[in-house]
């Protein structure tokens, strides 16, 4: 039984192993029946069994005591030349286009008119391109003739003209100028009744003629000095029979030497003047030697100002340290920049007749000795269209000028020139906005505060100045532009009369704004019409006192080219 048991496991264990189905019976004992399950232990002694393995040989098989050198390794190049295919060809000269070539006009005439009997013209007739010369003449004329209600005749007129020239030489050029300038004014600084005085009493006529040579050389060699001349002269006169006469000789010599410079500056300004009241002879001599050194982005000047100053027979020695310095912290676009100087300015009558023609017959002359002047300032530039600066000056002078009005029954409000000592502190800036020639706009401002040793106020100096223009293109053919000007904080003098005792009073000038507008239409690139307007906001101010200006200006014209 034991073994038949055995012999049907296996034949199982072989059946079980092909995947086929087998079923097992048992017999015996004359019956019969399934197998059914029944677990069977086999008890057998265990021999392990370990296979061979292959162990890894970590004795080096050769001799490692012993070095060798080796066989050294050779490196060669074959000199042979890469053979190329470029062709070369000839470079065309760089050269200008002819249509890129402004067409120029020998002559030019602007003629127009406008309100308040106001003609206009400016006429100019110059050289056209030349290696050997360049020489032209100007004529101007601007007169206005209209009435302001309550006050005298305001008649006005300018009329100029000016011959020039220069010659060009292989070394240097050689040039000259004389003209002619004649303006005519009215006292109408008074107020009931107008016809009190006549136009013939009230007028002021003003005449100036002048001339001058100039030598320059136009070699610029660093190893050379360079070197330009002036001589330069004027004679003025008016009704009142004031004279001044002057003469001046000027001139620069410069040597560069390495980062640094050399600069010299001569000057000799010789003249007279004559009024009613009295007559003197006047010079002043300059000698400002200074040199220049550059270092990176550094640029310091060293000097000094030397001023020999006569009057009559009466000489006085100024000697003026300079020093300035200036830094560009970042190349072309932004620079900071401090100095400190004095100097000698000459006071003329020419000069103070071009600021207020309503002088009279008395106007003393005394230069402005300006003992020490402090700058420091920045310039910023934005892009290539954007520029702002700003600087602040602290002066300290003696006889500053400043106009005054006087009292006189018999004539109409005059002015004259009272000096003063004292302090003057200036806020400067500005910023400029340039896009092509298609549009621009600038804007500035200038705060000035004043302290004086004698004279209450600065007398017809504004404190604070402001303006604003630009100018824009509306396609190829109208240019618009357009101008605004704030003055405020100027003080002038009143007068009144009880009985036979005169009194003066600072009165206070009301500031003012000026907006003036201007069209030009560009018919074709000769000829072209325009229109101006000035004082579009129709204001009265007083620049002078009792000096009323005209409420509203306009004037229209045509300008041409040929």
């Amino acid at each position: 039984m034991k073994n038949k048991t055995k012999l049907l496991i296996s034949a199982g264990i072989l059946l079980s192993s092909s995947c086929i189905p087998v079923l097992a019976q048992q017999t015996g004992g004359g019956k019969t029946g399934q197998l059914g399950n029944e677990d069977i232990d086999i008890v057998k002694e265990y021999q392990p069994v370990v296979n061979d393995a292959f162990k890894i040989n970590l004795q080096p098989d050769q001799d490692t005591l012993s070095t060798g050198t080796g066989q050294a390794l050779k490196y060669a190049v074959d000199p042979i030349q890469a053979k190329s295919q470029y062709n070369t060809s000839p470079i065309k000269p760089v050269r200008i286009k002819d249509d890129s070539i402004r067409k120029l006009y020998k002559g030019w005439v602007k003629a127009g008119y406008g309100l308040e009997n106001m003609p206009l013209l400016d006429a100019s007739f110059n050289s056209i391109r030349s290696k050997n010369y360049d020489a032209g003449i100007s004529l101007k004329h601007l007169s206005a003739s209209g009435n302001i209600k309550d006050y005298g005749f305001p008649g006005n007129s300018r009329s100029t003209a000016d011959l020039y020239g220069t010659r060009y030489f292989e070394r240097f050029s050689l040039g000259a100028h004389a003209g002619f300038q004649a303006d005519k004014v009215h006292y109408y600084g008074f107020l009931t009744p107008p016809e009190l005085f006549s136009k013939a009493e009230t007028k002021h006529t003003m005449n100036k003629v002048f001339g001058g040579l100039a030598i320059r050389g136009i070699q610029r060699d660093d190893d050379r000095w360079q070197y330009k001349g002036a001589l330069d002269f004027y004679s003025f006169g008016d009704n009142f029979d004031s004279r001044e006469n002057d003469i001046q000789l000027s001139g620069k010599l410069s040597k560069s030497m390495n980062n640094s410079a050399f600069e010299l500056d001569l000057a000799g300004q010789f003249g007279e003047i004559k009024q009613e009241q009295f007559s003197f002879g006047r010079s002043i001599i300059r000698f400002n030697p200074r040199f220049i050194i550059k270092r990176d982005l550094l640029t310091l000047t060293v000097g000094g100002r030397v001023a020999v100053e006569t009057n009559n027979n009466d000489s006085e020695y100024r000697i003026y340290p300079e020093a300035q310095a200036e830094y560009r912290i970042i190349a072309d676009a932004v620079r900071v920049y401090g100095g400190m100087y004095g100097d000698l300015q000459r006071n003329d009558l020419s000069q103070f007749a071009q600021e207020n023609p309503f002088f009279g017959n008395f106007v003393p002359l005394v230069n402005t000795n300006d003992k020490l002047v402090l700058k420091a300032g920045t310039a910023i530039r934005m892009e290539h269209d954007l520029m702002f600066t700003a600087e602040a000056r602290f002066r300290r002078s003696r006889h500053l000028p400043f106009f005054y009005n006087t009292w006189n029954a018999d004539f109409p409000n005059t002015f004259t020139v009272q000096y003063d000592n004292g302090e003057v502190f200036t806020l400067h800036s500005s910023i400029e906005y340039k896009r092509t020639e298609k549009s621009s706009l600038s804007a500035s401002v200038e705060y000035n505060r004043y302290s004086l040793d004698e004279l209450e106020k600065p007398f017809y100096a504004p404190r604070l100045r402001a303006g604003l223009n630009g100018h824009y293109k509306i396609g190829e053919k109208i240019l618009v532009k357009a101008d605004v000007f704030l003055n405020n904080g100027m003080d002038g003098l009143s007068y009144t009369k009880k009985d036979s005792l005169v009194v003066s009073n600072v009165t206070e000038l009301k500031g003012w704004v000026d907006f003036n507008l201007s069209v030009d239409y560009r018919y074709s690139k000769q000829l072209s019409a325009w229109i101006s307007m000035n004082n579009v906001g129709f204001s009265r101010y007083f620049r002078w006192y009792d000096y009323p200006s005209y409420r509203f200006l306009g004037m229209a014209g045509v300008s041409y080219s040929f």
